[in-house]
């Protein structure tokens, strides 16, 4: 776990609009160490209400490149560490909608060699399965459960853009998902846990042989 570095990960968009806003939180020692962040051209029109939420506008988002130059980037990091995502379905099918494989790549949580993104880390699955009392499904409800609005807030200022420190930032969710990942790992007896432990309460049925305990 301490030498592979884990990539947290947000998308702004959806199926029909593609990939609008990525952010990405590289966490390694249990610290944020870089970031990648920016808004992409939409496939097609962002819908207002989209536009709205998003906080970013077609004449804006028209303007930039889109998502797919940047995915030489993502192949990069998934050949050097494992992702992870708060709900990581979502994530998982928008990535595989731009591009279906990164192409062969380290199975971190299983051993070998894999062609696939995943499996993927996740936050919103850790935080049910480890701490139910959470609920763990709405991001913001787990960093203010874990007390984590003040390092999220630090995170902010060092690495997103003024206008992107925000809930439905992309770069904004990802680090919110990286400290939560790296708050998991602080409390008692989780020092233990590695790559595979966690994918299998991520979610990945094959995956943590090895035990916690």
């Amino acid at each position: 776990m301490k030498n592979i570095p884990v990539f947290a990960i947000d998308f702004e968009g959806s199926s029909k609009i593609g990939i609008v806003e990525y952010g990405v939180a590289e966490l390694a020692g249990g610290e944020i160490v870089s970031a990648h962040t920016r808004i992409c051209a939409p496939k097609r029109k962002i819908p207002r209400r989209d536009a709205e939420f998003f906080g970013i506008s077609n004449d804006v988002a028209e303007k930039r490149a889109p998502f797919s130059d940047d995915l030489p980037l993502f192949c990069r990091m998934r050949s050097r560490g494992i992702f992870m995502a708060h709900n990581a379905s979502v994530e998982d099918s928008l990535l595989r909608a731009a591009l279906p494989s990164p192409g062969m790549v380290p199975d971190f949580a299983r051993g070998g060699r894999t062609l696939e993104w995943a499996p993927w880390l996740d936050t919103c699955a850790l935080a049910r399965a480890l701490f139910p009392e959470t609920g763990g499904a709405k991001l913001s409800d787990c960093v203010r459960a874990f007390g984590l609005q003040e390092r999220l807030g630090e995170a902010a200022e060092k690495f997103c853009p003024p206008h992107r420190r925000k809930w439905h930032c992309a770069l904004y969710d990802a680090m919110a998902c990286a400290l939560l990942l790296a708050r998991f790992l602080e409390f008692d007896g989780m020092e233990n846990a590695g790559i595979a432990w966690l994918a299998r309460y991520s979610g990945t049925s094959d995956a943590g042989q090895d035990r916690l305990f």
